[in-house]
């Protein structure tokens, strides 16, 4: 994983006065952290756990993948605080379990308060686990290879560095349609990549880059 600690701005870089606001924060407990980080207790949660974390199983690819799609569309950070609600009210995210959910389960999901009440985002996380029920670890990693995923690069100094559509995540989001994986686009699916660590997704000083 990359680490670096010069912020020093090169020559045709912004001056660092105006990057400031969107580099990495010291935070009370004495750790530098992306600026988005501290949003509010819901995004500092997943920044400190889950985002950029490599999956150790296929259920992890499918479960993250899963979070984009239903965050997709949405102020950027703003609905991490549901991810644990996510899990609780769709059986962990496991693609094996969503997949038995049926209409009742649906309409039951439509009523949850702590849920983003989209049918068309839940009833695809339903599909796609139809979908990707059987796939497994060397699946997943068959599709990046397929996708020709590049290895992650440098982390940049400021979060407005951070890509949000790339080549890469475009092939990537064509290969899933092909596989019959729906409402996956071009930013959901580069953020898929950043969750799952297979892009950059902190920002130098934070120190989750280890």
């Amino acid at each position: 994983m990359h680490e670096a600690t010069d912020f020093s701005a090169s020559a045709d870089s912004p001056p660092r006065t105006e990057l400031e606001p969107f580099s990495a924060v010291l935070c009370g407990d004495g750790r530098r952290r992306c600026p988005w980080a501290v949003a509010n207790p819901g995004v500092l949660t997943d920044h400190d756990t889950a985002w950029a974390c490599p999956p150790g199983d296929a259920d992890g690819y499918f479960a993250a993948l899963s979070l984009e799609l239903l965050d997709s569309g949405l102020a950027r950070w703003s609905q991490c605080g549901r991810h644990p609600s996510w899990y609780l009210h769709m059986r962990g995210l496991s693609p094996e379990h969503v997949a038995r959910l049926d209409e009742d389960d649906v309409e039951d999901l439509l009523l949850n308060p702590d849920l983003i009440r989209n049918r068309a985002k839940i009833e695809a996380v339903i599909h796609n686990a139809r979908i990707c029920r059987d796939w497994r670890l060397t699946d997943w990693r068959e599709l990046l290879r397929e996708a020709e995923i590049p290895p992650v690069g440098p982390a940049p100094y400021s979060s407005l560095e951070l890509m949000e559509d790339t080549a890469p995540a475009r092939r990537l989001a064509r290969l899933l349609r092909e596989h019959g994986v729906r409402l996956v686009g071009p930013v959901s699916a580069h953020r898929w990549l950043q969750r799952t660590a297979h892009a950059a997704a902190h920002v130098q000083g934070c120190y989750r880059l280890g």
